[in-house]
């Protein structure tokens, strides 16, 4: 399984508070909200940790079928470098390793399950526009991009009959699309 989160973080600066009282009393452990005030770009490490938690979510929503809300539940663990963060996601008795790209405008992640690898991830990276769906299928001639009968995202590589799994993710001006390789 996998699943990929991606934030513009321009958008994320004007649309969210996360500095109000109690909130990150709400979505972030203490060992995380601890992370959070000891750094420097505090805005940097509260999106990279969101981005963690919800590109594991969407394993987790893919795996047991149904949404919920319960960021606590998902608790994460990371090292950072210079454009790079990697980690992992807690959720009960699971761990999803995290690999996570941070430019000067977004920060992107990207979660899996067991068994896989990064090295069996493609990412395409594109402007995030109406009709995203058929602008992708365009852009990327060798693969079609589909929802299932679930409406979760497939690839399907032109010659084979079968589905790979996808995860789609749009934020602000940013789309993601996250897919296991032929």
């Amino acid at each position: 399984m996998l699943g990929n989160d991606v934030i513009d973080r321009s958008l994320a600066a004007r649309q969210s508070n996360w500095r109000r009282k109690g909130y990150l009393d709400k979505i972030f452990s203490p060992a995380e909200q601890l992370e959070v005030n000891r750094t420097d770009d505090q805005d940097l490490v509260v999106w990279l940790i969101w981005s963690m938690k919800e590109a594991a979510y969407k394993i987790v929503n893919r795996t047991m079928g149904k949404r919920f809300f319960d960021p606590l539940a998902l608790v994460c663990d990371f090292d950072m470098g210079q454009g790079i963060a990697s980690g992992t996601v807690s959720f009960q008795q699971r761990v999803f390793a995290t690999s996570t790209e941070i430019g000067p405008d977004f920060i992107h992640t990207i979660a899996l399950g067991d068994g896989l690898a990064f090295s069996d991830v493609e990412v395409v990276h594109s402007a995030n526009q109406a009709g995203y769906l058929q602008r992708f299928n365009l852009e990327n001639p060798a693969i079609r991009l589909q929802k299932n009968r679930e409406l979760l995202p497939e690839i399907y590589h032109h010659g084979r009959k079968s589905a790979t799994m996808a995860s789609i993710s749009h934020h602000g001006s940013r789309l993601c699309v996250a897919f296991l390789r032929n």
